[in-house]
């Protein structure tokens, strides 16, 4: 496998009605940092971007896990008031980088701040489409 790699995820919330996040990220193996976007849709069709940055670390146990935590890095001068302020995820993928469970909360607005929080985050690998 390759030192530098993409890895696109999305994850849905098990309870109906909660947001969707995308992930568009970029895998430094030789040492373990990943970088890239969450993308965070609401329900009402809202969108809500972040940069982000993060570690890539391997659980020990009776299977080999590997987990990605990542934080989010808001501009320090976001014109508007919408934008997101913070970001946390944390992601265990127990399926060769296919698929697993994530959590994450992330912080919008700073006149009237509003968190949004998704503790049962199934993820999902998604392949980039091919261009012809």
């Amino acid at each position: 496998m390759s030192q530098l790699f993409a890895a696109v995820y999305e994850i849905h919330s098990a309870s109906l009605g909660r947001p969707s996040l995308r992930l568009n990220l970029v895998v430094n193996r030789a040492t373990d940092s990943v970088v890239g976007s969450a993308m965070l849709e609401t329900v009402t069709g809202e969108v809500h971007d972040i940069s982000v940055r993060g570690h890539l670390m391997e659980i020990e146990g009776d299977t080999a896990l590997q987990a990605i935590v990542l934080a989010g890095t808001p501009p320090m001068f976001a014109a508007a008031d919408e934008t997101p302020t913070s970001f946390q995820l944390l992601m265990v993928l127990p399926t060769a980088w296919k698929d697993g469970q994530a959590c994450y909360k992330m912080s919008i607005g700073k006149l009237f701040p509003r968190l949004i929080e998704v503790r049962d985050g199934v993820a999902r690998a998604v392949l980039p489409e091919v261009v012809y």
